[in-house]
């Protein structure tokens, strides 16, 4: 394997910066819960994290073109299971820890209400979560949804970006495909 783990258009993906970014996460709260490196689990680990560097390159990339710039008191957030179920782990993840990648998310895709159509079915659907009549939750349910709706096409459109600019090198193909032997994540 060369030192070059990936490239976004032309910015290499150094091997040292994906084995860095390991290092951290094998000093962190959550080391224990790591897989080991030799393991099947652990190179998909390392293949996960040249995705989640390849993802962050692409923000910074895009938002660049696009003359976005982050909040200056917007800091990391933390990362929920629904957020992630919504948009994919990767850009959840990158849009938790990254200020810049909440910007560019609220420039491309900015949150809209939803229709009041699509927040009363919701409404109607899920009255257990909603006990209210429609009227005193049709605002901040409208705003919710909208903004759900936002992180799944800022997703899809990251996921477009990533696929134009994104080049993997061999071993650090997405821990789904099929072409290496460690293959065992399915989406």
């Amino acid at each position: 394997m060369s030192g070059v783990a990936a490239r976004v258009g032309d910015r290499p993906i150094a091997v040292a910066a994906v084995e860095e970014r390991l290092a951290a996460m094998r000093r962190g709260p959550f080391a224990a819960r790591l897989p080991h490196p030799d393991t099947a689990e652990g190179r998909n680990l390392r293949r996960w994290l040249v995705q989640v560097l390849v993802t962050e390159a692409v923000v910074e990339h895009e938002a660049a073109a696009l003359g976005v710039l982050p909040a200056a008191d917007d800091g990391p957030r933390p990362l929920t299971l629904a957020e992630a179920l919504r948009t994919g782990g990767v850009t959840a993840a990158v849009v938790a820890a990254h200020p810049l990648a909440r910007a560019l998310r609220d420039r491309v895709a900015p949150p809209r209400p939803a229709p009041d159509e699509v927040a009363a079915d919701y409404h109607r659907r899920n009255r257990d979560r909603y006990p209210q009549p429609f009227d005193e939750v049709r605002a901040d349910l409208a705003a919710r949804l909208g903004a759900e709706d936002a992180e799944r096409r800022f997703a899809a459109w990251l996921d477009e970006r990533c696929a134009a600019l994104v080049r993997l090198e061999p071993g650090y193909e997405h821990p789904a495909d099929p072409r290496h032997p460690d293959a065992t994540h399915r989406h």
